[in-house]
């Protein structure tokens, strides 16, 4: 019986491990961590890798209040990379963020839903903007036509912060789903600029 119980566990769907313990961690990533105002799930299980953990976290905050992109427009991108990598986690996190950044309810259907064309919910600029974005996720670069169309709208300082949102969520959704980490949603949406 023991033998079968072993064989279930190795053949399961899903992973479960504990948290890293941070007090066992180098000095400066226990710090970086303590440090930190929101200790989201995810960077907790970054613990494991130590290595990353506070280039992961300053690489976060610098796409949270650094970018030229506006809020408003980088949550567009958090929230169509949760829905094409059927990301619950970031969905769930961003709901509160993207609302907080001006993204309204027909905005995040239509996104869910895959309709970035939408003239209702999305203005022409936005339309061109997520495209942009859709055409990175499904080939994995933007050829140069679409680039110089997108740029007829956008800086290209914006639009390499696309590139930088949707490279730093596909990688999150990866780590996230296959450590099989809980969600934790944000109440308020204070991780917007302002």
């Amino acid at each position: 019986m023991e033998k079968k119980a072993g064989l279930n566990n190795r053949l399961s769907a899903k992973i479960e491990f504990d948290y890293p313990d941070f007090s066992k961690l180098p000095e400066p990533v226990r710090q970086k961590f303590e440090n930190l105002p929101t200790k989201v799930n995810f960077f907790r299980m970054m613990g494991y890798s130590a290595g990353t953990f506070i280039p992961i976290i300053d690489l976060t905050m610098a796409i949270f209040k650094g970018l030229t992109l506006s809020d408003y427009h980088k949550e567009f991108f958090v929230l169509l990379v949760a829905a094409h990598e059927s990301a619950d986690y970031e969905w769930a996190q961003h709901v509160s963020i993207s609302s907080a950044a001006g993204v309204r309810e027909d905005q995040f259907i239509a996104i869910a839903e895959n309709r970035l064309d939408d003239a209702k919910a999305f203005t022409e600029d936005e339309r061109v903007l997520l495209n942009f974005g859709k055409t990175l996720l499904e080939r994995g670069k933007v050829p140069a036509v679409v680039f110089r169309h997108t740029l007829e709208h956008f800086s290209v300082q914006e639009l390499a912060d696309v590139m930088i949102v949707i490279g730093y969520y596909r990688m999150l959704s990866g780590f996230i789903q296959t450590f099989n980490i809980p969600s934790d949603p944000q109440a308020d949406g204070s991780w917007v600029k302002g």
